[in-house]
Parts: structure tokens; sequence; C-alpha cells
């Protein structure tokens, strides 16, 4: 799921030329209908991202309900390779009717748990999005209330948690995040140098200078997205002979 402002509707194209073919379902979300996207219209002329969201979370459950095991909502900027996604799921044994959900990891500065960080994107279980859809419908619910303007984790994380979903950890074995916060511009020079607020709010803390990245990422944030043609080129189309894997990898040095 994707939510998009329609002004701007031909970044989100780009992921529907490219990765969003490999989706089982593909759902835009939008304030206008487009020809091409076809998105769901939650409310018309709507351009707030969390507007979107909301309404697009509670119409996915509501029309992919029973088709669909894991719900992934990211960025019309994201670039995501979901092969890796479902191997993650598949290795570790995630049930759809667990409620669960998983992305890249802030810490909430009031009570210092983590919240799942909207643009690097995030996906809820089948379970967990039920019950958050149950809990938005029931009147003067406190906990999922959509209010305009709101920090989208935050609010995500509240409802969820008082359904008693939980987050579960999306690194790799080795600690290595499959979500990128950050555009991959910056990622292997600048990392958490360029971004110091990110640095200070990331929930597993580290001592390296960029976010450690897992050799089995799912989601990047791409800062130009006519580059969603070279990530996907480079991904499902070139041929590479030979066989190379790596053991460590470190940037930023000369």
């Amino acid at each position: 799921m994707i939510p998009y402002d329609y002004f701007n509707p031909k970044t989100a194209k780009y992921v529907k030329r490219t990765w969003g073919k490999h989706c089982n379902v593909l759902l835009f979300v939008s304030g206008d209908i487009d020809s091409e996207l076809e998105p769901y219209v939650a409310e018309v002329n709507a351009t707030e991202t969390w507007t979107l969201v909301h309404e697009g979370l509670m119409h996915a459950f509501l029309f992919y309900g029973d088709k669909v095991d894991w719900f992934l909502r990211v960025e019309p900027s994201s670039f995501v390779v979901l092969e890796n996604l479902r191997y993650m799921i598949d290795k570790r044994k995630y049930m759809p009717s667990q409620a669960i959900y998983f992305g890249y990891e802030l810490e909430n500065i009031y009570t210092h748990e983590p919240f799942v960080y909207a643009k690097s994107g995030y996906v809820i279980s089948r379970e967990a999005l039920r019950r958050y859809t149950l809990a938005a419908k029931e009147p003067n619910n406190r906990y999922c209330l959509h209010l305009e303007g709101f920090t989208e984790g935050l609010e995500v994380n509240r409802c969820l948690n008082h359904v008693n979903a939980t987050i579960v950890d999306s690194r790799d074995e080795f600690g290595h995040e499959t979500f990128l916060p950050i555009n991959m511009d910056h990622q292997f020079l600048d990392g958490y140098d360029h971004i110091k607020w990110l640095h200070n709010l990331t929930y597993h803390k580290v001592d390296e200078k960029t976010v450690p990245i897992s050799l089995s990422a799912i989601a990047f944030r791409v800062e130009y997205p006519p580059e969603m043609y070279d990530y996907y080129y480079f991904l499902y189309r070139m041929k590479v002979f030979g066989t190379f894997v790596p053991q460590t990898i470190e940037f930023g040095t000369q």
C-alpha cells in the first residue's frame, strides 16, 4: 500500500513500472483518480499522508483481508525487494495469524519503547491489521483516533499496542537493518553523521557512522525516484557470472 500526493503522481508511477510488479496486490491511496495508478480515493482532495494511510489500512483489510497475509506500507519513493521480505517471513516462521508488525525502529522519547518509522516502510500481519481496523471503528476509542497532522508511526504504534499487537525485530541475524531509514545517496558516505536526530532516536544503537545494512535488505529509500529504473535493472535484469559472497562491507574509508 502506497499513499501519494495526487498533485505529484509521477513518483508512484515509477513504483508501478518497476518493483511494484512483484506485489501480489499493489494498492495506491490518494485524494483523486489517476488512470494509470487507479488508486483508492480515501477522501477527495486529501493530501495529508496520515489521513491517506489510516483510511487506506482499513480499506486494505476490508477488500483484501481474506486474500492477503501480510500488508506492506511504504512511501512512493521506496524501492522494495519483495523476495527478501518473503524470505524473512518464511525463515522466521512468522504467521499471519500472529498479531505482529515490523520495520525500522525508533525510540519514543517519552516511553523509551520502540515504534516503527513510517518513512522506512513497515509490515503488518493480517491479524494485527484486523485488530487495528476494528479498534479504529470503535466510537470514542482514544487509542485509535485519526487526528490529522499527528505522527503516523506513533499513532499506528499507539493503536496496535492497545490491541496487543507486538513489534518484532526486523534486523537480520547479525543485527543489520533490513528497512533503511535514510536515502541511499547518504547511506554510504554520510550515514548517521548526515542526520543527527536519527542517530539519537534509533532504537537499536550502534557504534558505526552509517546504518549497518543487511545483505538481505528489504526496503530502500530513493532520493531521485527515476533511479528506480536503475535499481530494477541491476537487481532483476543484469546477470552476474561467478559467485561472490562478501563477508563484511565497509564504506566511507579511503
